[in-house]
């Protein structure tokens, strides 16, 4: 065969070699893209319906009258106020208790470790619905439930596990010769953990606020449970409003859909972007 030729052939063969792999994954990313268009697009609507006047959408002109009515009609501002407040508490809370629970479980070995590590698992191997049932049971029989302590203890069960596997590889990558170093030269175990643990942890300690702050702001079916009529949290209170709407204006309503998506929205983005961000850090 001419030279010529023989590498007519190579140069086919290579094209084909890399063009066929791409024409496989093509139903693969029509299936995506269209995933991500159908999401995109509700979202798309919801927000025209929300900030547009009247059914014109912004064809209309842009308006926050839909909000407006929205948080004077169902008092958002009080349930917005509320779920704040317990969400900071829980989440404070939840470091204080999971950072000395991370710390034993990466560093010590014990009986029965393993079985503890399983016990922190179960949130997210079991469905919510199997123990947030017997929790609510609970809480009701001993006056917790429909009660802002309540809410901080339920909120305590989503956050301290899902804060002791964020922290867990964190203090794994520390260095334990300073903490020998520093044992040696006379540090009590209280000055060990506060002013050389405790420093190196500052970016794992963040990432796991910002992750359980946005994981116990869209929990739900446990809250649902056990919150009354003045301690819903928003997500409760925006489900409670959707499932009766009646006659309400579809405009309000996605008005109050964005209350609820637009502050989750931007917790998820914090969190990745800071979760990427502690990567790199521990990577160095």
């Amino acid at each position: 065969m001419p030279a010529d030729n023989q590498q007519v052939v190579q140069d086919k063969s290579y094209s084909n070699k890399k063009i066929g792999p791409f024409v496989k994954k093509i139903p693969f990313w029509f299936l995506i893209i269209g995933f991500l268009g159908l999401v995109f697009g509700m979202m798309f609507v919801v927000f025209l319906s929300a900030f547009g006047k009247e059914s014109d959408g912004l064809f209309g002109g842009i308006t926050l009258e839909w909000f407006k009515r929205a948080w004077l009609s169902y008092d958002v501002g009080q349930f917005f106020l509320v779920t704040v407040q317990v969400l900071f508490t829980a989440t404070i809370i939840s470091l204080v208790l999971s950072i000395p629970t991370a710390y034993i479980l990466a560093r010590k070995d014990f009986p029965f470790k393993n079985l503890l590590v399983s016990f922190f698992q179960l949130p997210f191997t079991l469905p919510e619905l199997v123990y947030a049932i017997p929790i609510a049971s609970i809480f009701y029989s001993m006056g917790l439930a429909e009660t802002i302590p309540g809410l901080v203890l339920v909120y305590l069960i989503i956050g301290v596990p899902f804060s002791v596997f964020i922290l867990i590889p964190f203090i794994e990558s520390l260095d334990p010769r300073l903490e020998f170093a520093a044992y040696s030269l006379g540090a009590n175990k209280f000055k060990l953990f506060t002013k050389i643990i405790v420093p190196q942890l500052v970016p794992g300690i963040t990432a796991a606020a910002i992750n359980i702050f946005v994981r116990m702001f869209g929990a739900f079916t446990l809250i649902l449970l056990i919150a009354g009529p003045t301690t819903q949290t928003l997500p409760v209170m925006v489900f409670s409003v959707l499932r009766s709407s009646g006659s309400q204006p579809q405009p309000m309503l996605d008005a109050l859909a964005l209350t609820l998506m637009v502050p989750l929205l931007l917790f998820s983005v914090l969190s990745i972007w800071l979760s990427s961000y502690a990567q790199r850090r521990m990577g160095k």
